[in-house]
């Protein structure tokens, strides 16, 4: 369990689409604090580093106008995953 830095109750993951420009943010679930702009699925397809099945899934999000805390917590492993082999190969 994850404790959040803000208000020091549980730390869930939350998203949040601004409907004028569809970008995707990341927002604290237990306090609504604003973290990040979520990792963008169609930028991450442009890894070559990816697994067969990650560009699968990755695929399936493209389109998708919300995604869930879940969905975010994974974008968020596989975009560390390919920044860590970014670093390696540079």
């Amino acid at each position: 369990m994850k404790i959040c830095p803000h208000c020091g109750f549980e730390f869930r993951v939350n998203v949040v689409s601004e409907r004028s420009t569809g970008f995707k943010y990341l927002r604290s679930g237990c306090c609504d604090t604003a973290l990040r702009k979520c990792p963008d699925p169609s930028e991450l397809l442009r890894c070559s580093s990816l697994s067969l099945e990650e560009r699968d899934y990755l695929k399936r999000l493209v389109d998708l106008p919300w995604f869930s805390g879940q969905v975010a917590a994974v974008l968020l492993q596989i975009e560390a995953k390919t920044q860590a082999s970014v670093e390696v190969a540079a």
